[in-house]
C-alpha cells in the first residue's frame, strides 16, 4: 500500500503544496488514499488548486519575460494589423466604386 500511494504522490505533486504550507500532513494524504485509493472525486478539491494560477506564478512569469523580445513581437503585430487594416480600407474604396461602361457618353 505504502508503494503505491508514493506512486499517488509521484503522479500528483500537487499534493506537495498542502503539505508545504501546513493545510495538510502525508499521515492525512495516506489516510485518505488507504480508505479511498485514487477515486477522482476524493481528490478533486486538491486537484483544482492545480488550476489556478497564483500571483506568485504570476509575478515569476513577469520577471522571467524579456521585455524587448515582447515590445518587438508587440509591435510586429501592430504592424501586421495595421496592413490587415489598409487592405481592408482599400477594398472598401473598390467595392464603391463604378465604373462607367465605354460606350456611355458624358451627355447620356
Amino acid at each position: 500500500m505504502k508503494e503505491e500511494f508514493k506512486q499517488f504522490v509521484s503522479s500528483h505533486p500537487e499534493l506537495i503544496k498542502y503539505v508545504n504550507n501546513k493545510q495538510m500532513t502525508w499521515q492525512k494524504f495516506y489516510d485518505i488514499y488507504s480508505l479511498y485509493g485514487d477515486k477522482k472525486d476524493v481528490w478533486d478539491q486538491y486537484f483544482k488548486e492545480d488550476d489556478k494560477t497564483s500571483v506568485t506564478d504570476i509575478v515569476n512569469m513577469i520577471k522571467n519575460m524579456d521585455i524587448d523580445t515582447l515590445q518587438k513581437n508587440i509591435s510586429t503585430i501592430n504592424k501586421a494589423l495595421s496592413f490587415v487594416s489598409t487592405l481592408l480600407s482599400k477594398e472598401e474604396v473598390k467595392e464603391s466604386y463604378t465604373p462607367v461602361p465605354l460606350y456611355k457618353k458624358f451627355e447620356d
